[in-house]
């Protein structure tokens, strides 16, 4: 009896439905469009009191510390900077090498660098170079947020140097190279040790609160430069040891002069 209850209702059911044509030929509602994503809020005002806290509990190299940036004497960058860089000795060169790929541009502002008084130099590198800058950045910024500190960036002073620059700068620099260059193969940056940028930030230009962080954390950089300069030597260090760059922590000229010492995967 149940059973037979249980076939009459199903038939029943069946026989209020639409046949599964009708139900296929009629037009399905259209779908709700997807909201878009909200964008993300802006970042928290940064307080100067607790990054000057954060900067205070660092400390600057000691002289340990100093001494193995300076290991890397320039016959030893030069050296490596033949067997892993390419000499281009004038900008018809240059373009070419890019064309190729095997010069690429460093850009003048990323996240880990901006580029700085470039005047005896042209921002190109190979590319094995521009990869060790990157891992240079991102270990700098990780050091850093250990610390709670803001991700300054580097300031990159000198790349690729052409015959010409570099006799220019010989007139001007009697410290620069009087035969050949490391930077003369593509293998090799200065970076300032006592300069360093602001962090980049997607707020557009302009943006009033963006303007004042950007001043308020010029001012403490500053102040504090001897820790930035710490962080990035210790950060260099790190790659030194794994044998991915040479150094020269130059006292005339306060840069960290760097050249590649292996190759980078692509």
């Amino acid at each position: 009896m149940i059973m037979g209850l249980t076939l009459a209702f199903a038939a029943t059911g069946c026989g209020r439905g639409k046949p599964p044509e009708a139900a296929a030929r009629e037009p399905r509602a259209p779908r709700a469009a997807p909201q878009p994503v909200p964008p993300p809020p802006p970042p928290p005002p940064l307080r100067v009191d607790s990054v000057r806290a954060a900067f205070e509990r660092a400390r600057p190299l000691g002289a340990r510390e100093v001494s193995e940036l300076r290991q890397d004497v320039n016959a030893e960058q030069i050296a490596t900077a033949r067997r892993l860089g390419i000499r281009a000795g004038n900008q018809a060169r240059i373009d070419a090498l890019a064309r190729a790929g095997r010069l690429v541009p460093l850009g003048d502002s990323t996240a880990y660098w901006v580029l700085r008084d470039m005047d005896h130099s042209v921002p190109f590198v190979t590319p094995d170079a521009r990869a060790m800058l990157v891992e240079l950045g991102r270990r700098f910024h990780a050091r850093l947020d250990r610390l709670g500190l803001p991700r300054y960036r580097m300031k990159v002073t000198s790349a690729l140097r052409t015959d010409e620059t570099q006799a220019d700068l010989r007139k001007t620099n009697s410290y620069a190279s009087r035969t050949v260059s490391a930077h003369e193969f593509g293998t090799t940056v200065d970076v300032s040790h006592e300069r360093f940028a602001v962090p980049a930030d997607p707020r557009p230009a302009g943006d009033a609160a963006l303007e004042h962080e950007r001043e308020m954390l010029e001012a403490v950089g500053k102040e504090h430069a001897k820790v930035l300069q710490a962080e990035l030597g210790r950060a260099i260090a790190e790659l030194r040891d794994q044998h991915a760059l040479h150094v020269m922590m130059e006292n005339m000229q306060p840069v960290y002069h760097m050249t590649v010492a292996r190759r980078f995967p692509g």
